[in-house]
């Protein structure tokens, strides 16, 4: 018998193991490290949120799903952060 929980969130995976996955793995996308693709403020540039909301950038920047723009980001605010510097 089935979970009716579990089914809502699954989804079909490929079978090609070789393909890749993830965010710009379709050959039709490209990723724009300057302008997010997720969440709440998806389709919006790190400039624009520079001037909006930089306490989102540099939060941001600290996790693991910024990882993509960390370089952007620290462009667009002018820092450059070292791997001791991360307590803020």
């Amino acid at each position: 018998m089935s979970d009716p929980a579990r089914d809502q969130g699954s989804f079909h995976i490929e079978e090609d193991a070789l393909r890749p996955v993830g965010p710009g793995s379709d050959a039709n996308s490209s990723f724009d490290p300057a302008r997010l693709d997720f969440g709440h403020y998806a389709g919006h540039s790190i400039q624009e949120l520079a001037a909006t909301d930089p306490d989102y950038l540099l939060w941001l920047e600290r996790h693991p799903s910024g990882v993509r723009y960390r370089a952007e980001i620290q462009r667009v605010l002018g820092v450059a952060r070292r791997s001791y510097d991360w307590q803020r």
